[in-house]
């Protein structure tokens, strides 16, 4: 986004969040007690890290509210992963342009939907003031939601936005305003018996038949909200990188299918195999399972990866892995300190022509810190 546009986007939302709060007046006001909370929505779009990010706070309501229907409303892109979710009895998707490019007739029809739905709690896990206004226009009488630079004014439970946390912990703050005990576990993904199916399939083929293999996602940075290809260490380094490691492993690469075209460059230029785009995000779950380690970006891939617990190497540049890192799982994170790093601030990366954050890293440097890292491992250190 350029800093024009940013700014403009500050205005809008500044204008549109004073005319909310005349409109809806909300009142800040304690939850009932927990036993009259009978039917509980979460509302959680976007991209598929920052839902995975949010699972510790989705295990944490169901144990709190485990008499209750907690109903999931998500978009596209991660209704795969929540489809066998046991934290959700209901999973509703919606295409996440209704939010993005304020579709004001779906968005209507939405809210009649959910208003018919007599919700006792919603809990929103989003900033942006767009969600904290669209769950009071609901009507749902307790709003639980994020209060960052004034963004959640029509929650009744206000959470505080700290800075510089990892947003799974800034995520579970959500739970813990609900009255959950207790600090986030690890992410969590139950892949579903088609996913089980599809993974024990691809295991029994190259490369996992061979050995363990490190799996490598040189995309990502691509939601239905925004393309972030800022986040991406060089593809010619990847190119580099992998032919160093292809000697003393075997590599693979994975990807969505917006990596498809990068992906099969890096294939073409090192001769490793491409599974971009051949599995669903439940069946690479599994596959990641079975990986040696993941190297990649910023991305969905990483936190999948995380959450499969499998050994994570991470490149990082504009974002900043104290709040988005790889969770609850043996990491290395790779960045070049600069001045300037961090620099990404809610979906703007200023104007930048060097990224030295990330193009400072060669591939040798890298290989020599995964080796180390890699070794580390294996000797159980």
């Amino acid at each position: 986004m350029s800093k024009k546009r940013n700014i403009f986007k500050r205005a809008v939302r500044a204008a549109a969040i004073t005319t909310a709060k005349v409109t809806l007046r909300p009142r800040e006001a304690p939850l009932p007690p927990r036993e009259e909370i009978r039917k509980v929505l979460v509302v959680k779009l976007w991209a598929i890290g920052e839902y995975l990010m949010a699972t510790p706070a989705f295990t944490a309501l169901r144990r709190l509210f485990p008499r209750a229907e907690v109903t999931l409303l998500t978009g596209v892109a991660a209704a795969p992963l929540a489809a066998a979710a046991p934290a959700f009895d209901r999973v509703w998707t919606v295409p996440e342009e209704l939010f993005v490019k304020k579709r004001v007739g779906k968005l209507r029809r939405l809210r009649k939907r959910l208003a018919r739905e007599k919700f006792d709690l919603v809990v929103v896990f989003h900033h942006a003031w767009e969600f904290s206004a669209f769950a009071a226009w609901t009507g749902i009488p307790n709003r639980v939601g994020s209060d960052r630079d004034g963004d959640g004014f029509a929650h009744t439970v206000k959470v505080p936005h700290l800075e510089r946390r990892h947003q799974v912990e800034e995520y579970f703050d959500l739970a813990r305003a609900c009255g959950s005990p207790g600090d986030p576990g690890p992410l969590t993904v139950v892949p579903g018996e088609k996913a089980e199916a599809e993974a024990e399939h691809l295991s029994r083929e190259p490369p996992f038949a061979d050995s363990a293999p490190v799996l490598v996602a040189p995309g990502g940075g691509v939601n239905p909200k925004t393309r972030m290809e800022a986040k991406r260490w060089p593809a010619e380094r990847y190119v580099e990188l992998v032919d160093i490691l292809k000697a003393d492993y075997n590599v693979a690469l994975v990807g969505g299918p917006s990596d498809a075209a990068l992906n099969a460059d890096v294939a073409a230029a090192t001769g490793v195999a491409d599974l971009t785009g051949k599995t669903s995000l439940p069946a690479l779950y599994l596959l990641f399972k079975k990986a040696k380690a993941f190297i990649g970006n910023d991305s969905a891939p990483m936190h999948l990866a995380a959450a499969a617990e499998t050994p994570t190497v991470a490149f990082f540049g504009p974002t900043d892995a104290k709040v988005n890192g790889p969770w609850h799982t043996p990491a290395l994170t790779l960045t070049h300190e600069t001045d300037c790093h961090p620099c990404y601030e809610d979906g703007y990366f200023p104007d930048c022509h060097h990224r030295r954050c990330l193009a400072a890293i060669t591939a040798s440097d890298a290989a020599s810190r995964i080796y180390d890292f890699l070794d580390s491992l294996d000797a159980g250190c």
